[in-house]
């Protein structure tokens, strides 16, 4: 029976499977080596969680699965959880979480759980002295982490929690001291990624660069966008690659604005209202200007806008002026929150925000001016006199 138990765990550690990270891994080496200087020799004692955040797209999981591949060998048992916050939407989807880290932690291959409250001593009791590695892929809720790795007690020494998410404030509230955030890419990361995807790394005509630089501009360092564009692209013709272009200025891709805007689906109303008014009017104000307008409007602004600064939807830079800080964010994530505002087949009228100064003169023309545009109206017109 001794022989067995060592045999399997030989076996379980040659025959890991790695996990595919991707076809054409740019930047990626670099921003390994910083998660890595976050593990210094103290963790071959301690357990140690360790967060990953950043925009959604930005490659948060594509590094997790670099560093899971890399030091998941160092450790008793490992568990690489892939996509938490959408499995765990379903009904039982915490539990059944809970039962393959059971199993892949612990060896407890046919242990069903009741409910997660039943989950959550069991994993502690079972795990607490075993050294494991554990990777929360996804992570958008505090109950997921309260029902996955609710402290450092819960494993044995050396162990390593490694979580990714796009709300920095999750690792905050939950005790992880250890955080990294994933960086976009700059313009030589971005070309690389994009020429492979758009050209399978053939040689750039001359004809072609002005084109490049136009999609490399308009991705704006984001692995999400530089992918998908560069893989429509491929095999087209100049002349489509500049209609592809111009089209995506118009109407963005949708399978970008839809990993995007999950961000925005998980926020509050308040945050939400926020949130759009930044996307059509405020972007590029100052903090302190968005925060007397939208409180004027009744709105909670200071608050509003940590929430978004949190989960990577806006950002806080110093101006080069004497204008203090400015609030901005990417131009995705802009054009995102335009879409919502204003859906394709939607009439100007329709919309409860205008921007587009041919639709504020359309339905000003019209005399269609209703009660829900007249706050959107002020915010406007004191954004361009101001």
């Amino acid at each position: 029976m001794i022989i067995k138990r060592i045999v399997e765990k030989i076996s379980c550690k040659i025959n890991r499977p790695f996990l595919q990270i991707a076809d054409y891994a740019v930047g990626l080496e670099a921003r390994m080596r910083n998660v890595l200087s976050l593990m210094n020799a103290e963790f071959d004692t301690k357990v140690k969680m360790l967060g990953i955040h950043g925009m959604g797209g930005i490659g948060k999981s594509t590094l997790a699965r670099a560093i899971y591949n890399m030091i998941a060998h160092q450790f008793e048992n490992s568990c690489f959880l892939a996509n938490v916050r959408e499995k765990s939407s379903t009904r039982h989807g915490l539990v059944q979480i809970q039962e393959t880290m059971l199993s892949e932690l612990a060896g407890e291959r046919n242990m069903k759980l009741g409910d997660v409250n039943q989950g959550i001593p069991i994993l502690k009791e079972r795990l607490h002295q075993k050294n494991v590695l554990l990777i929360l892929d996804d992570i958008d809720k505090r109950e997921q982490l309260q029902a996955t790795a609710g402290g450092l007690d819960w494993f044995g020494l050396g162990s390593m929690v490694i979580i990714t998410t796009r709300d920095k404030h999750l690792l905050d509230i939950h005790g992880v001291e250890k955080q990294y955030e994933v960086d976009f890419f700059n313009v030589t990361e971005a070309l690389k990624l994009f020429q492979w995807n758009a050209l399978r790394n053939k040689v750039v005509h001359p004809s072609c660069t002005e084109i490049i630089k136009r999609a490399i501009y308009y991705a704006d360092g984001l692995p999400l966008a530089l992918e998908t564009i560069g893989s429509n692209l491929l095999g087209k013709t100049l002349d489509e690659w500049k209609s592809a272009l111009d089209a995506y200025e118009k109407f963005p891709n949708r399978r970008i604005q839809e990993i995007l805007r999950i961000s925005y689906d998980g926020l509050e109303e308040n945050e939400k209202e926020i949130f759009l008014d930044i996307a059509c009017f405020f972007k590029g104000c100052t903090v302190k200007k968005v925060t007397d307008m939208l409180n004027a409007c009744g709105f909670h602004a200071e608050y509003g806008i940590s929430v978004l600064r949190n989960k990577s939807l806006v950002n806080i830079l110093m101006s080069g002026e004497h204008d203090g800080e400015i609030v901005t964010m990417h131009d995705l994530i802009q054009h995102m929150g335009k879409e919502i505002v204003r859906p394709r087949s939607t009439l100007p009228e329709k919309c409860n925000r205008l921007w587009f100064y041919q639709d504020i003169f359309s339905v000003l023309e019209k005399n269609m001016v209703c009660k829900k545009h007249l706050p959107n109206f002020f915010r406007f017109f004191h954004q361009i006199i101001t």
